[in-house]
């Protein structure tokens, strides 16, 4: 999962308190005015982690942002944002489905044609 963007929070973190948000799957700046997710974390934790970290402060602070994630092996894009306490996830770009073409042309199966020119 590769990750980009991240989430401001007012008033900032202090630094006793970065041990709780790794079991968020999130990562504090070192100014601790913006978190982003942990270099492994899965989505889900990353949304549910969220979650639980803004209803553990019970309103102290304000979390505004957006994340982007890619998954390279799915080909997914997803947004998770946040603002005035609501954590939402909206898929930008499905995964599509790979077609397989050959490409090899059956010429046993096209009838010859002559193109003559007119006159």
């Amino acid at each position: 999962m590769e990750y980009a963007g991240a989430v401001e929070v007012d008033p900032p973190f202090r630094t006793d308190e970065n041990e709780w948000l790794v079991d968020a799957q999130w990562t504090v700046s070192r100014d601790g005015r913006s978190i982003g997710p942990g270099e492994r974390a899965e989505l889900d934790e990353c949304v549910e982690g969220l979650r639980d970290l803004i209803d553990v402060d019970q309103g102290t602070r304000t979390y505004d942002g957006a994340v982007a994630a890619y998954d390279p092996r799915t080909r997914e894009l997803v947004v998770i944002s946040t603002r005035s306490g609501r954590v939402t996830r909206r898929v930008l770009r499905k995964a599509r489905s790979v077609v397989n073409r050959d490409n090899v042309i059956d010429l046993a199966g096209h009838r010859r044609t002559i193109s003559r020119s007119a006159l």
